[in-house]
């Protein structure tokens, strides 16, 4: 019969031999984590897994430059106050800077300005979104996809949605009926791309992408 002495020494060799529980990052995420990093590494460069993704399009308002990564604090008050749900939030694929930073969704919704208030801009406490005139400043710009756009195909029958959608005019039909953009008129609010039927008609082709899309501006965002 094992003594009393024994029973203590057997509990202190199992104390002893105990792996401690961690509460912070687990080996195992620690690798996933590094994996991930590289995986962003290989697919864009250093530029896009620790910096920012220059194809993203910004909220109205957004900083013309770097600072704006520095301003914005992620707190999705933006994306909240949206009526349209036009503003989402950039994923890792972005870059590890861009995380839940406001990026536009115009397959979602579309900027229809608030009637001039920009509910977006007023909760922004941080400055990261500040004033937006879009008779002069542009979120992003309307790109005509001629291999999608059904203004350019046989069957034309969209019904030229996108002109009726567009507040500004920047939409105009050419003799052959076709859809072009007047750049100087488009500040890029979304509503053609929100409307376009494209990408319904021809899903099967699998492609995200509409008859009208809106692109980023060249800007150092």
């Amino acid at each position: 019969m094992p003594s009393a002495e024994d029973s203590e020494n057997k509990e202190a060799d199992e104390t002893a031999t105990e792996t401690p529980k961690t509460s912070g990052i687990t080996r195992r995420s620690f690798v996933y984590g590094g994996g991930g990093i590289v995986a962003l590494l290989a697919l864009g460069g250093v530029s896009v897994a620790i910096g920012d993704d220059k194809s993203l399009i910004r909220p109205p308002g957004a900083n013309e430059s770097s600072s704006f990564l520095a301003q914005c604090i992620r707190c999705d008050r933006c994306r909240s106050a949206c009526p349209r749900d036009a503003i989402g939030v950039a994923k890792l694929g972005s870059g590890l800077m861009a995380v839940r930073t406001p990026t536009m969704e115009f397959r979602k919704g579309y900027c229809d300005t608030c009637d001039g208030d920009y509910l977006c801009i007023e909760v922004c406490d941080t400055g990261a979104l500040g004033a937006f005139d879009p008779t002069t400043d542009k979120i992003g710009m309307a790109v005509i996809d001629e291999e999608k756009c059904e203004t350019y195909l046989i069957s034309a029958s969209c019904g030229r949605v996108c002109m009726d959608a567009c507040p500004a005019n920047a939409l105009v039909e050419d003799e052959e009926g076709r859809v072009h953009v007047d750049e100087d008129a488009c500040w890029g609010c979304g509503a053609c791309e929100y409307v376009c039927p494209a990408n319904a008609y021809r899903a099967y082709d699998g492609s995200p992408m509409r008859g009208v899309n809106i692109e980023p501006l060249e800007r150092d965002l």
